[in-house]
C-alpha cells in the first residue's frame, strides 16, 4: 500500500487529519509500517481505541492475515483471549491494555515476523532483569506509569487583563487571525486610545509603532513588532496550558526515562538526556492550573500572599487600634493649667485635648501601620502607599481609609501582573522548543508500558523463549498451565521429533497421540497447556516451561468437550467441522473428548478416522482426550501413540493421588473404582453397603 487511504476504516475526512498532523503521506504511513499506535492516536480526533483498530486494518491487509488466520475454532479463540487479559493484568495505562490487541499468533508463513517479535521480547525481558536488581525498581516503575496518559489537547480561557495593540489596519487583522481567540486586540488610532487600553489593562502589548506616544501616568506597556511576535511572547499561558494541562503524564514519562537510562529498552530511541533535563528543569516552575507553581517564585508568591490577606490584614489592624484608642481615652484623665483653663472656657478644647492625647494616637497609628507592613511583607514602595490609611486628625476611633486600600490593591496586582508575565514567557521560552520532546516521552513511557508489562509477565511466570522447528512436533518441559492459580505441578510432554537428549523413558516420536486416563486427572489442563504453548510461540512471545521446542504450523484447531450427546444436526455439523484435518497444510488439532457426540462405538470409529486423517499428514501435530483409548485403537491403523494420566490410589484424607505426568504408550484407566472406594471409606450409613457392592464389581 502507498496510501493511506487504501486502509480499510480510512476515508477522506480521516486521510486529511492524518496527512495533516503528519504533514505527508510517506510520513503517515510509515507510522501504519512501524505499528506507532501512540503517534496516530495523537492526530486529532482518533483516539487510542481507533488507533489500534486502524493499526490492526493495516496489518490485516498488507500482511493478508488475521487472528482468524491462525486461530480456527472458537475454543482457540477463548485461549488466546485468555492469556491476553493475563498479559493486561500487568499493565498500567489503557494505552498499553489497547496496543496488545496488535499481537496475534500467525502462520508459520510469517516466521520472520514471529522472529521479530522475539527480539523485541527479548530486549523487553532484559530491561525487567535490570529493573529488578535496582532496589525496588520494579515497584516504583509501576507507580510512575500509572501517571501516564496520552497527551491531550490544551487550550486555556482567554485571557482577559492582557491586550495586544495594533497601530493599523492591516496589522490589527493579522494579530486578531493569529492571537484573537486567545487574548483581546485593538486598533489604536491615537495616543488616547494607546492611553485608555494601559489604563484598562494590568498589561499592553502595543505595536512598535506607537512607541514614544505620551501616556499620562505609570502603564506597563512591551512595544513588539507585532508580525514577528511568538505565541509565548503574546499569550505564554497557551504553550504553558500544553503542559500543564498533561503535567503527571509528563513528570511520570521523564521519571520513567530516567530509571530505565542504562537498561537495554528501546522505547526511548533517539531522546536524547540534555532536552529531558531542560525539560525537567523548566517544568519545576509550572503549576496544574496553567500558571506559575506556587513556591517556585518568593517575590511573586510574596504579592499574592499580600494580596489575598489585604482585607483582613487591614480590618484586624483597624480593630485592634480602635480598642486601643477606647481603651486609652477610657482610663485617661486631663490636667489643666489656669492658662488652659482659660482657653478652655474661650472655646479652644479640641486643640487642648490634640496636644493631650496627640503622642498616644499617633503612636497607635504609627505601631498599627508597621504591624500590616510587617504581616503583610511590603517593600518600600508599597509602605508608602499606606501612609495615609488612617486620618492624622485625632478621632474618636479609628478607621482605615479604603480609597488607600484599593490603591494599595491597584498596586499590588500590577506588579502580581508583571512578575507573572515575566516568569510565563521566561518558562514559556524555553518550553517551546520542548514540546515534542515531551510528547515523544509520553509515547515512548506509553510503549514501555506494554513492554514492560510482557517482561514483567515473562518473569512472574517464568516463562522461557521457545526454540522454533520446522519439523511438526512439539516439547514441554516443566510446563504450568497459566490458566491454574495456586501450586501448580510441572508437566512434561512431546509429540513428534524432540531432538537428542530430551526423549523421556517410554517416549516414541508419533506426531498424533490419544490422552487417556482419570478424571480430573488434568487431561484438559494439559491439552490447555499445549494450546497456550502454540499460541504465545506463534506471536512470539515467552512460553510456560523450563524448556520447550515448537514446530511452527498454520492454523491450531481446538475443540472443546461438547455439551453432551447431539441430535442428528449438531452432530452433522460436528463432522463438518473435523472435516478440516483432510488437507496437506500445517496444522495442530487438540480434541477434549470428542465421544459425547454419540454413542461410543460410534464415536470410537469416527474419532479412529479422523486420527487416521492426522497421521496421513506428515505436517500435522495432534491430541485427542479421550476415555475410549482401547476402543479408538481398534479402529485406526494410522501410528497415533496412546498416553495417559492415571490415579495410583487415594491418600489419607481420600483424595486421589494422581501423576499429572502423561506417561508415553501407555493406556490409563479412568479408574472410576478408585472413586467408589472413596465413596465406601466416606459413608458411614446404609448407603456404604450399596457402595461396597459397586466397588465389588471391579474386583
Amino acid at each position: 500500500m502507498s496510501d493511506i487511504r487504501d486502509i480499510p476504516g480510512i476515508g477522506d475526512k480521516t486521510a486529511g487529519r492524518l496527512l495533516e498532523h503528519f504533514t505527508s503521506q510517506e510520513a503517515a504511513m510509515e507510522a501504519f509500517i512501524q505499528h506507532d499506535v501512540a503517534a496516530i492516536a495523537a492526530v486529532p480526533g482518533i483516539g487510542e481505541k481507533n488507533a489500534v483498530a486502524l493499526v490492526l486494518a493495516f496489518i490485516f491487509k498488507d500482511e493478508n492475515i488475521s487472528p482468524d488466520s491462525f486461530l480456527k475454532t472458537r475454543e482457540a479463540h477463548r485461549v488466546y483471549r485468555h492469556l491476553l487479559d493475563i498479559i493486561k493484568s500487568y499493565t498500567s495505562t489503557q494505552y498499553a491494555r489497547d496496543k496488545l490487541n496488535i499481537y496475534f499468533p500467525i502462520p508459520s508463513s510469517k516466521k520472520d515476523m514471529i522472529t521479530s517479535v522475539m527480539g523485541d521480547v527479548a530486549y523487553a525481558c532484559q530491561m525487567v532483569d535490570t529493573i529488578f536488581a535496582v532496589e525496588e525498581g520494579l515497584d516504583r516503575l509501576k507507580k510512575i506509569l500509572a501517571g501516564v496518559r496520552p497527551i491531550k489537547a490544551a487550550r486555556p480561557k482567554k485571557v482577559r487583563d492582557r491586550v495586544i495593540v495594533a497601530a493599523g489596519h492591516e496589522e490589527y487583522r493579522q494579530a486578531q487571525a493569529r492571537f484573537g481567540n486567545d487574548i483581546d486586540i485593538l486598533l489604536a488610532e491615537s495616543p488616547r486610545e494607546l492611553a485608555d487600553a494601559a489604563s484598562a489593562y494590568h498589561h499592553v502589548t502595543a505595536s512598535m509603532a506607537l512607541e514614544g506616544v505620551d501616556i499620562p501616568y505609570d502603564a506597563e506597556i512591551d512595544y513588539a513588532n507585532l508580525p514577528d511576535l511568538e505565541m509565548w511572547q503574546a499569550v505564554p499561558e497557551m504553550e504553558i496550558a500544553f503542559f500543564s494541562q498533561n503535567l503527571k503524564s509528563i513528570t511520570s514519562a521523564i521519571q520513567a526515562y530516567r530509571l530505565i537510562e542504562n537498561t537495554s529498552s528501546r522505547v526511548f530511541a533517539g531522546i536524547e538526556p540534555g532536552p529531558v533535563g531542560r525539560l525537567g528543569s523548566a517544568l519545576d516552575v509550572v503549576g496544574d492550573n496553567d500558571d506559575i507553581r506556587t513556591g517556585t517564585d518568593k517575590e511573586m508568591d510574596r504579592i499574592r500572599s499580600a494580596l489575598d490577606r489585604l482585607d483582613d490584614s487591614v480590618k484586624t489592624a483597624e480593630n485592634s487600634a480602635d480598642i486601643q484608642l477606647r481603651e486609652f481615652l477610657q482610663s485617661s484623665t486631663v490636667t489643666l493649667s489656669g492658662k488652659d483653663l482659660l482657653n478652655a472656657v474661650g472655646g479652644d478644647v479640641k486643640d487642648l485635648l490634640d496636644r493631650q492625647l496627640s503622642g498616644r494616637y499617633t503612636g497607635i497609628v504609627k505601631e498599627t501601620l508597621q504591624g500590616i507592613i510587617d504581616e503583610l511583607d511590603l517593600d518600600q514602595k508599597e509602605s508608602l502607599l499606606l501612609t495615609d490609611l488612617f486620618n492624622r486628625d485625632i478621632m474618636t476611633s479609628i478607621e482605615a481609609d479604603r480609597d488607600v486600600v484599593e490603591k494599595l490593591r491597584l498596586l499590588l496586582r500590577g506588579r502580581l501582573a508583571k512578575r507573572r508575565m515575566d516568569l510565563l514567557r521566561e518558562a514559556a521560552r524555553t518550553l517551546f522548543d520542548l514540546k515534542e520532546t515531551a510528547r515523544a516521552l509520553v509515547s515512548g513511557a506509553m510503549e514501555l508500558d506494554m513492554w514492560f508489562a510482557i517482561g514483567l509477565f515473562a518473569r512472574e511466570r517464568n516463562l522461557t523463549t521457545p526454540e522454533l522447528m520446522d519439523k511438526p512436533g512439539i516439547h514441554i518441559k516443566a510446563g504450568t498451565n497459566l490458566f491454574l492459580q495456586g501450586d501448580v505441578k510441572p508437566v512434561n510432554y512431546a509429540l513428534g521429533e524432540v531432538g537428542a537428549g530430551n526423549a523421556a523413558v517410554g517416549y516414541t516420536p508419533e506426531r498424533v497421540a490419544v490422552l487417556s486416563g482419570v478424571n480430573s486427572g488434568g487431561k484438559t489442563s494439559t491439552l490447555d497447556l499445549v494450546a497456550q504453548v502454540m499460541i504465545l510461540s506463534h506471536m512470539g512471545f515467552p512460553v510456560p516451561g523450563e524448556q520447550v521446542s515448537v514446530g511452527l504450523v498454520d492454523e491450531l484447531y481446538y475443540f472443546g468437550k461438547s455439551g453432551g450427546t447431539m441430535d442428528a444436526g449438531a452432530f452433522e455439523s460436528t463432522i463438518k467441522e473435523f472435516s478440516v484435518v483432510w488437507g496437506t497444510g500445517k496444522m495442530a488439532v487438540l480434541v477434549d473428548e470428542l465421544e459425547s457426540i454419540t454413542e461410543p462405538g460410534a464415536s470410537a470409529r469416527i474419532i479412529g478416522g479422523i486420527l487416521e486423517s492426522l497421521a496421513d499428514n506428515p505436517h500435522t501435530v495432534g491430541i485427542f482426550v479421550s476415555h475410549l483409548a482401547e476402543s479408538i485403537m481398534e479402529h485406526t491403523s494410522a501410528p497415533v501413540r496412546v498416553d495417559g494420566i492415571e490415579a495410583r490410589g487415594l491418600d489419607e484424607d481420600l483424595n486421589l493421588i494422581v501423576d499429572r505426568n502423561p506417561r508415553y504408550n501407555y493406556a490409563a484407566k479412568s479408574t472410576p473404582e478408585l472413586i467408589v472406594e472413596r465413596l465406601v471409606r466416606k459413608s458411614d450409613d446404609e448407603k456404604k453397603d450399596f457402595y461396597q457392592r459397586l466397588l465389588d464389581k471391579f474386583k
